[in-house]
Protein backbone atom coordinates (compact mmCIF):
# COMPACT_ATOMS: atom_id res chain seq x y z
CA UNK A 1 0.00 0.00 0.00
CA UNK A 2 1.06 3.62 -0.76
CA UNK A 3 1.04 6.65 1.33
CA UNK A 4 -0.74 9.96 0.07
CA UNK A 5 -0.54 13.13 1.12
CA UNK A 6 -2.48 16.03 1.37
CA UNK A 7 -3.55 19.57 2.68
CA UNK A 8 -7.21 20.12 4.25
CA UNK A 9 -8.05 23.32 5.75
CA UNK A 10 -8.92 23.10 9.76
CA UNK A 11 -12.87 22.38 9.69
CA UNK A 12 -12.67 19.01 7.67
CA UNK A 13 -9.80 18.12 9.85
CA UNK A 14 -11.85 19.22 12.81
CA UNK A 15 -15.27 16.92 11.50
CA UNK A 16 -12.32 13.91 10.47
CA UNK A 17 -11.86 13.92 13.96
CA UNK A 18 -14.98 14.10 15.28
CA UNK A 19 -15.51 11.21 14.13
CA UNK A 20 -15.23 7.39 14.93
CA UNK A 21 -13.34 5.72 12.13
CA UNK A 22 -9.35 6.40 11.54
CA UNK A 23 -8.72 9.13 9.31
CA UNK A 24 -6.74 6.89 6.71
CA UNK A 25 -10.12 4.74 6.44
CA UNK A 26 -12.23 7.44 5.88
CA UNK A 27 -9.88 9.14 3.28
CA UNK A 28 -9.82 5.51 1.27
CA UNK A 29 -13.87 5.68 1.24
CA UNK A 30 -14.16 8.48 0.45
CA UNK A 31 -11.41 8.60 -2.49
CA UNK A 32 -12.83 4.95 -3.92
CA UNK A 33 -16.59 6.74 -3.85
CA UNK A 34 -15.53 9.79 -5.52
CA UNK A 35 -12.96 7.59 -8.19
CA UNK A 36 -16.14 5.27 -8.69
CA UNK A 37 -18.59 8.02 -9.61
CA UNK A 38 -15.88 9.84 -11.89
CA UNK A 39 -15.55 6.39 -13.80
CA UNK A 40 -19.40 6.00 -14.29
CA UNK A 41 -19.72 9.44 -15.83
CA UNK A 42 -17.01 8.74 -18.31
CA UNK A 43 -18.63 5.62 -19.31
CA UNK A 44 -21.90 6.88 -18.73
CA UNK A 45 -21.30 9.38 -21.88
CA UNK A 46 -24.53 9.97 -23.29
CA UNK A 47 -25.71 12.37 -20.76
CA UNK A 48 -29.27 13.10 -21.61
CA UNK A 49 -29.19 16.50 -21.16
CA UNK A 50 -26.69 16.75 -23.99
CA UNK A 51 -28.56 14.14 -26.37
CA UNK A 52 -31.95 16.92 -25.60
CA UNK A 53 -29.68 19.61 -26.10
CA UNK A 54 -27.94 18.34 -29.10
CA UNK A 55 -31.13 17.24 -31.08
CA UNK A 56 -32.80 21.19 -30.29
CA UNK A 57 -29.72 23.00 -31.91
CA UNK A 58 -30.24 20.48 -34.96
CA UNK A 59 -34.36 21.03 -35.33
CA UNK A 60 -33.40 25.32 -34.86
CA UNK A 61 -30.44 24.67 -37.80
CA UNK A 62 -32.94 22.72 -40.13
CA UNK A 63 -35.63 25.30 -39.21
CA UNK A 64 -33.26 28.56 -40.24
CA UNK A 65 -31.82 26.93 -43.25
CA UNK A 66 -35.07 25.86 -44.39
CA UNK A 67 -35.93 29.13 -43.98
CA UNK A 68 -33.02 30.83 -45.34
CA UNK A 69 -33.73 28.93 -48.97
CA UNK A 70 -37.74 29.61 -48.95
CA UNK A 71 -36.92 32.89 -48.91
CA UNK A 72 -33.90 33.32 -51.48
CA UNK A 73 -35.98 31.04 -53.85
CA UNK A 74 -39.33 33.07 -53.30
CA UNK A 75 -36.98 36.22 -54.13
CA UNK A 76 -36.32 34.56 -57.26
CA UNK A 77 -39.51 33.42 -58.76
CA UNK A 78 -41.31 36.77 -57.12
CA UNK A 79 -39.20 39.21 -59.67
CA UNK A 80 -39.56 37.83 -63.25
CA UNK A 81 -37.10 38.79 -65.44
CA UNK A 82 -37.90 40.14 -68.99
CA UNK A 83 -36.97 38.01 -71.32
CA UNK A 84 -36.80 39.04 -74.86
CA UNK A 85 -36.51 36.57 -77.75
CA UNK A 86 -36.37 37.46 -81.50
CA UNK A 87 -37.70 34.19 -83.44
CA UNK A 88 -36.37 34.24 -87.70
CA UNK A 89 -38.00 31.80 -89.54
CA UNK A 90 -37.55 31.74 -93.39
CA UNK A 91 -40.28 30.04 -95.76
CA UNK A 92 -42.95 30.14 -93.31
CA UNK A 93 -45.76 33.20 -92.61
CA UNK A 94 -47.98 33.99 -90.22
CA UNK A 95 -51.57 35.84 -90.33
CA UNK A 96 -52.25 38.43 -88.23
CA UNK A 97 -53.68 35.78 -85.57
CA UNK A 98 -50.33 34.21 -85.60
CA UNK A 99 -51.48 30.72 -87.01
CA UNK A 100 -49.38 29.44 -89.85
CA UNK A 101 -51.00 30.69 -93.50
CA UNK A 102 -50.60 32.78 -96.40
CA UNK A 103 -49.70 36.43 -95.28
CA UNK A 104 -52.46 38.89 -95.17
CA UNK A 105 -52.98 42.26 -97.67
CA UNK A 106 -52.24 43.91 -94.79
CA UNK A 107 -49.21 42.80 -93.50
CA UNK A 108 -47.64 42.61 -97.17
CA UNK A 109 -48.28 46.26 -97.82
CA UNK A 110 -47.20 47.52 -94.14
CA UNK A 111 -43.48 45.13 -94.50
CA UNK A 112 -43.26 46.76 -98.10
CA UNK A 113 -43.91 50.21 -96.74
CA UNK A 114 -41.30 49.05 -93.59
CA UNK A 115 -38.63 48.10 -97.23
CA UNK A 116 -39.06 51.35 -98.76
CA UNK A 117 -38.73 53.56 -95.65
CA UNK A 118 -35.45 52.47 -95.23
CA UNK A 119 -34.61 52.24 -98.67
CA UNK A 120 -35.79 55.74 -99.01
CA UNK A 121 -33.51 56.38 -95.29
CA UNK A 122 -30.14 54.84 -97.19
CA UNK A 123 -30.93 57.00 -100.10
CA UNK A 124 -31.38 60.18 -98.68
CA UNK A 125 -27.88 59.26 -96.56
CA UNK A 126 -29.56 58.25 -93.31
CA UNK A 127 -28.15 55.13 -91.14
CA UNK A 128 -30.49 53.40 -88.66
CA UNK A 129 -29.22 53.45 -85.19
CA UNK A 130 -27.90 50.07 -83.61
CA UNK A 131 -29.16 51.09 -80.32
CA UNK A 132 -32.58 52.38 -80.93
CA UNK A 133 -33.16 51.97 -84.53
CA UNK A 134 -33.54 55.52 -84.90
CA UNK A 135 -32.61 57.50 -88.54
CA UNK A 136 -29.24 58.86 -88.44
CA UNK A 137 -27.80 61.15 -91.12
CA UNK A 138 -24.23 60.72 -92.22
CA UNK A 139 -22.70 64.19 -90.63
CA UNK A 140 -24.29 62.46 -87.33
CA UNK A 141 -21.42 61.55 -85.35
CA UNK A 142 -24.07 60.25 -82.46
CA UNK A 143 -27.57 59.37 -82.44
CA UNK A 144 -29.95 62.14 -81.71
CA UNK A 145 -32.17 59.99 -79.63
CA UNK A 146 -30.12 57.86 -77.50
CA UNK A 147 -26.87 59.05 -78.11
CA UNK A 148 -25.29 56.08 -79.42
CA UNK A 149 -21.97 56.67 -81.54
CA UNK A 150 -23.70 56.51 -84.75
CA UNK A 151 -21.66 53.37 -86.60
CA UNK A 152 -19.16 50.90 -84.09
CA UNK A 153 -19.92 47.50 -82.89
CA UNK A 154 -21.18 46.94 -79.22
CA UNK A 155 -20.16 45.20 -76.67
CA UNK A 156 -21.07 44.27 -73.33
CA UNK A 157 -18.60 44.46 -70.32
CA UNK A 158 -18.30 40.43 -69.95
CA UNK A 159 -16.79 41.08 -73.91
CA UNK A 160 -19.67 39.33 -75.47
CA UNK A 161 -21.11 41.46 -79.02
CA UNK A 162 -24.17 42.78 -78.26
CA UNK A 163 -27.46 43.36 -80.80
CA UNK A 164 -29.00 46.70 -81.01
CA UNK A 165 -32.42 45.08 -80.40
CA UNK A 166 -31.04 42.91 -77.13
CA UNK A 167 -32.23 44.07 -73.53
CA UNK A 168 -30.06 41.88 -71.76
CA UNK A 169 -26.55 40.35 -72.77
CA UNK A 170 -26.77 36.47 -73.64
CA UNK A 171 -23.56 36.13 -72.21
CA UNK A 172 -23.95 37.31 -68.60
CA UNK A 173 -27.62 38.47 -68.53
CA UNK A 174 -26.45 41.95 -67.77
CA UNK A 175 -28.96 44.76 -68.65
CA UNK A 176 -28.05 46.50 -71.93
CA UNK A 177 -27.82 50.67 -72.72
CA UNK A 178 -30.57 49.79 -75.43
CA UNK A 179 -33.35 47.99 -72.82
CA UNK A 180 -34.90 51.38 -71.43
CA UNK A 181 -35.15 52.30 -75.36
CA UNK A 182 -36.69 49.11 -75.99
CA UNK A 183 -39.19 49.58 -72.48
CA UNK A 184 -40.35 53.00 -73.84
CA UNK A 185 -41.32 51.40 -77.81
Amino acid sequence: MSKITFRADDDLVERLEAGETSKSEVMRDALRTYLDRAERDTSDASDPIDETLTARVDELVTERVDELLADRLDRRTAAPRDVNVNLTVEGVTTTEDGVNGAETTESVEKRKTETDDAETAAEDGANTCEKCGESVSDEHVYCPNCGEKANHRVFCECGDELRSDWAFCPGCGRRTSAADVLERS
